[in-house]
């Protein structure tokens, strides 16, 4: 299920988007070194529900595994909404719960909540969008604030329903260590197909860096729109 997004005067947000992408990836190819590797699945399910044309509301349930799919890593419920002032601009706000497997410490609940901006232009068929997240997680012992950046590109291929796509991600801490020192980087790559009547599916690659590890981790996402 695609949703239209109206063309705009794209030139200066293009070149942002551009910078972006190719300063992330100078920066983590600058930063490799001997890292762990783990394997990694991420499953999500959930709804999106549109009160208006500009409001909709959303939902899911998420299962992740770590350590080469042998052991689960975590189950997280989400509720959000979201709101389209321009046909450019979408706000969000939601809130997450995650039960957590800590090893030895035994299973526990992490919290969080986010705000976030989007924008977003279409050029003849590629589609461009920039969004900025602010998100505060914390449990009993830890308390973490990030900025996310993301900058990502789909196409919407003629006469098919198919829409493929890539995306970089960065993650900034800014309450711990240095402010805005870059935490972790995601490199998304996917496609989204709709299925049955209501349904969509957004089955993806991701290669995901932090300092001392990093993980492949295949993933699929699905969600009823109605």
């Amino acid at each position: 299920m695609k949703s239209s997004i109206n063309v705009i005067k794209w030139t200066p947000f293009g070149k942002k988007i551009g910078y972006l992408l190719v300063g992330l990836l100078i920066m983590s190819h600058c930063s490799l070194y001997a890292q762990e590797t783990d394997f990694a699945t991420w499953a999500d399910v959930g709804f999106i529900y549109k009160v208006k044309p500009q409001f909709d509301l959303s939902g899911g349930l998420e299962w992740r595994t770590k350590n080469n799919l042998g052991t689960t890593d975590r189950w997280g419920l989400e509720i959000g909404g979201s709101y389209k002032p321009l046909s450019f601009l979408k706000l969000g706000a939601g809130y997450e719960v995650h039960y957590r497997n800590r090893g030895e410490d035994g299973w526990k609940f992490r919290h969080r909540y986010r705000v976030d901006g989007t924008l977003s232009a279409a050029v003849c068929r590629l589609k461009f969008s920039l969004r900025e997240r602010f998100q505060h997680t914390f449990d009993t012992k830890n308390n973490e604030l990030h900025l996310r950046s993301r900058a990502k590109l789909a196409y919407d291929i003629p006469k098919c329903k198919l829409e493929p796509y890539v995306s970089v991600e960065m993650y900034n801490t800014l309450n711990h260590g240095n402010h805005f020192d870059v935490q972790r980087m995601r490199y998304r790559g996917g496609i989204t197909l709709p299925f049955f009547d209501c349904w969509e599916a957004d089955v993806f690659y991701c290669r995901q860096w932090e300092r001392n590890k990093q993980k492949n981790i295949v993933g699929v996402e699905c969600s009823y729109h109605f």
